[in-house]
């Protein structure tokens, strides 16, 4: 059996190596070290993870410490920051891990992106990909101190995930888990149909 390493499996999920993986990747590193999480063993911790992007750190976040959407314990944000907090679930203790503002380079990768999108072609799509390694490498080795501020937080924990039953939406027919069906009229409706009944 082949065990892949907690970069390995960033990698593998996210399917190419970017600065913005490696930033998740840290991160992670950081919040669970400071959690007292051992690396290896971040997916049946209890984890809770909220992320204030919708970017490729994401990945590594998920991959790392297995939070993920589906078992509810990763929350996301989208305030366009690089801002992680980290908790555990058995005793409330909680982390923020957010990058400082620096330079490590997004000005040329945004070039370099900006001629692949306009159909810059293969030597465009080469020479993003090799600034993307360049970077990431650079990002691997920097100290944290540099990259990041870690401080302890206090958080308020989302409730766990659990099993819902569905009924059936009186507008489309379709499914919804009755927590989320909204009441009008003596009618059940799924969100985007109360809406647009003027809800």
């Amino acid at each position: 059996m082949c065990v892949q390493s907690p970069w390995e499996k960033a990698l593998a999920f996210h399917g190419h190596v970017c600065p913005g993986l490696v930033l998740g990747f840290r991160a992670a590193e950081i919040g669970l070290r400071e959690l007292g999480v051992e690396l290896t063993a971040a997916e049946g911790a209890g984890l809770v993870c909220w992320v204030e992007n919708r970017a490729c750190a994401v990945d590594a976040i998920q991959a790392v410490t297995g939070c993920t959407l589906g078992k509810a314990n990763l929350v996301v944000a989208d305030y366009g920051k690089q801002v992680f907090t980290f908790a555990r679930r058995d005793n409330g203790k909680a982390v923020r891990v957010s990058l400082k503002l620096l330079d490590y380079g997004q000005g040329e990768l945004v070039a370099l992106q900006e001629k692949v999108l306009a159909g810059g072609g293969e030597t465009a799509q080469k020479a993003l990909a090799r600034k993307r390694e360049e970077i990431a490498d650079r990002l691997l080795e920097m100290p944290e101190q540099e990259l990041f501020v870690v401080r302890p937080v206090t958080v308020q924990l989302p409730p766990p995930q659990r099993v819902q039953t569905m009924v059936a939406c009186n507008a489309c027919g379709e499914g919804v888990f009755a927590g989320a069906a909204q009441t009008r009229d003596g009618r059940v409706l799924c969100a985007p149909c109360a809406a647009g009944a003027g809800a």
